[in-house]
C-alpha cells in the first residue's frame, strides 16, 4: 500500500490523528475499593460458607496435565434470558451462569472439580446465594473449585487460565494472603449479574487485592497484564456486573490516542455513524472480512460489529490476531 494511500486510510479510520503503532496496552487503571465495597468482602477466617462440608467435589480424575500451560481455548459469551423460560444448556454443574461454565470448560476445568456453585450455608454472608435467573435457572457468579491433585505449578497456570477467560481468581491456601480455611480455589465470573459483594470482589482482583475484608495484596499469584485486562473487559460487558446483556467478545479499543471511526459498513469508505473513546470497552457481537485496514495490531481485514456499527479489528485488542466473534450474518 502506497504511503499517501495508507495515511489517508488512516485518517479516515481516526479522528483527529492517526495513532503511533505501538503495540504493548498500558496496565489497567482501577481506582481504589470505595469504603462499602470493602465493607462488602468477607473476612476470609471462619467462613462457614466455604467448610470442607460444603466444598464436595466429584469422584476425581487424573486431569493435571490440562493444566500444563496458562493459555484457555477460545469461546464467546452467549446471549441469555433474564428470568425467561427454561432453555437447554449443558452446564457442567448446576448453579453455573452459561458464560461461566463455558469459560471454565475452555480453561479445562472438569464438572467434578466444582465443589461449590450456589451454597447452602445458614450462617454465610451469601456470597454463594442466587444472584438471579437466566434461561430459567438459577445461578452463582461465584464458584469454589478443587485443587486435589494438582502442583503449584498446575495451580498458577488454573488461575491464568481462568483469568484470561474472564473470572476474578484466587487460589485460597490455608494461612496465605489473609486466608484461613480449606484450601480451594474462589472464582467469580465477570461478565453476569451480580450481588455487591461478587462485585467487590471483582474490583478488589482488579486492583491486585486478596478479594477479602483485609485488601491486602494478593501475592500467591502474578497475574499476567492480558489476564487483568481481559477480567476488566468481562466486567465492563456486564456494566459492571449489573446486567446480563453482554452477549459476545469483550475487547478494548487501542488507537494509542485518537478516537476510533465507527462506519456502516467493514470499508472507511461507507459513513461514519460515530467514534469510540481510545481505552473503551466494547462488546464485538460479530465478524465479518472488508477493506484490509493497517493499524495497531498490524494489517487486517477483519471488522468487529459493535450495538452501533462496525470498526477496524486492526485497532481492537482481542487477545487474538484471528477472527474471535461468529462471522456476521
Amino acid at each position: 500500500m502506497s504511503k499517501p494511500l495508507l495515511l489517508a486510510l488512516c485518517l479516515a479510520l481516526l479522528a483527529p490523528a492517526c495513532a503511533d503503532p505501538a503495540v504493548d496496552e498500558d496496565p489497567v487503571d482501577e481506582p481504589a475499593l470505595t469504603a462499602d465495597e470493602l465493607a462488602a468482602l468477607p473476612a476470609g477466617a471462619d467462613d462457614p460458607e466455604h467448610a470442607l462440608a460444603h466444598l464436595v467435589e466429584g469422584p476425581a480424575v487424573d486431569d493435571g496435565a490440562a493444566f500444563d500451560d496458562e493459555l484457555p481455548a477460545p469461546f464467546v459469551d452467549v446471549e441469555v434470558v433474564d428470568d425467561g423460560a427454561p432453555r437447554f444448556a449443558a452446564l457442567l454443574a448446576s448453579g453455573l451462569h452459561p458464560r461461566a461454565s463455558d469459560a471454565l470448560r475452555a480453561a479445562g476445568v472438569a464438572a467434578w472439580r466444582i465443589t461449590q456453585t450456589i451454597g447452602d450455608a445458614p450462617a454465610s454472608a451469601g456470597y454463594h446465594a442466587a444472584d438471579g435467573t437466566v434461561n430459567g435457572r438459577a445461578y452463582c457468579a461465584a464458584t469454589d473449585l478443587s485443587v486435589r491433585g494438582l502442583t503449584a505449578a498446575q495451580i498458577h497456570n488454573l488461575l491464568e487460565r481462568l483469568a484470561r477467560g474472564g473470572f476474578a481468581a484466587w487460589y485460597r491456601k490455608d494461612g496465605v494472603d489473609g486466608w484461613r480455611g480449606a484450601d480451594h480455589v474462589h472464582v467469580v465470573y465477570a461478565n453476569a449479574r451480580m450481588k455487591s459483594q461478587l462485585r467487590a470482589q471483582v474490583r478488589a482482583f482488579l486492583v491486585g487485592r486478596n478479594g477479602l475484608v483485609s485488601n491486602t495484596l494478593y501475592r500467591w499469584h502474578d497475574f499476567s497484564d492480558a489476564a487483568v485486562r481481559a477480567v476488566k473487559a468481562k466486567f465492563a460487558a456486564s456494566a459492571s456486573g449489573t446486567s446480563n446483556g453482554g452477549a459476545g467478545v469483550p475487547a478494548r479499543i487501542n488507537t494509542a490516542g485518537a478516537p476510533l471511526t465507527v462506519r456502516a459498513g467493514a470499508s472507511a469508505a461507507t459513513a461514519a455513524v460515530g467514534a469510540v473513546a481510545d481505552g473503551a470497552y466494547v462488546v464485538i457481537r460479530c465478524q465479518r472480512r472488508g477493506q484490509t485496514v493497517n493499524g495497531t495490531y498490524g494489517a487486517s481485514s477483519l471488522w468487529d460489529k459493535l450495538d452501533g456499527g462496525y470498526v477496524a479489528d486492526a485497532y481492537v485488542a482481542t487477545g487474538s490476531d484471528g477472527q474471535v466473534a461468529p462471522t456476521c450474518p
